[in-house]
């Protein structure tokens, strides 16, 4: 019989790594002296076992799209968004699917995953009917959607978003986790590793 895991997020324990924990240290870096040159080691040392060298390529792919520049004795920001925006590895600013979902469930009373697809898709980053689906369904099981009519042979499920779980701008993201799980002692061991993936 397979375990089923139940895992609870400390709240009293911050996420000390990702882009958005990194980019909330170097606005804190900044927020007294906006031009302020900082290091890696600025960041890598109030990060929780980020690679020196995932740190680095995060510094060059903002240096890409004009974020942050290259200084002598390390970086300077040229502009302070209070949120990054998605970044491809080439260094290119590229709409999220995700939000673009979640901005949509938001702002409609009922949807299908069809329906969600069409009204979230723009030019620049169109929301396959199968990625509005996962994420849908996903949601669903998280708590976030009510179905308001189940679905048949001739129609997909319709959803509305909770009231309650309209818990802000940023969209719920899907994540992949990496842990160590021992049976013998049914418990989960060491730190579980999380990285962000499409629906």
């Amino acid at each position: 019989m397979a375990a089923i895991l139940a895992l609870k997020v400390d709240r009293s324990r911050q996420v000390r790594r990702g882009s958005a924990y990194m980019w909330s240290v170097v606005r804190d870096l900044t927020k007294d002296l906006r031009d302020r040159v900082f290091t890696v080691d600025d960041i890598l040392e109030r990060t929780n076992g980020t690679a020196l060298s995932t740190v680095r390529n995060w510094a060059r792919t903002l240096a890409k799209v004009g974020i942050l520049e290259e200084v002598e004795g390390g970086w300077r920001c040229l502009k302070r968004p209070t949120m990054l925006p998605h970044i491809s590895r080439d260094g290119e600013i590229v709409p999220s699917r995700t939000d673009a979902m979640w901005a949509t469930m938001r702002g409609l009373k009922t949807f299908s995953p069809r329906e969600l697809a069409l009204v979230a898709s723009t030019e620049e980053a169109p929301v396959q009917e199968e990625t509005a689906k996962s994420y849908t369904g996903l949601l669903h099981a998280a708590g976030y959607l009510l179905v308001t009519s189940p679905a048949t042979k001739r129609r997909q499920a319709t959803y509305r978003l909770k009231p309650s779980k309209n818990t802000g701008p940023l969209a719920p993201r899907i994540l992949r986790t990496k842990l160590v799980y021992d049976p013998n002692l049914n418990q989960v061991m060491g730190d579980a590793e999380c990285e962000e993936v499409s629906p």
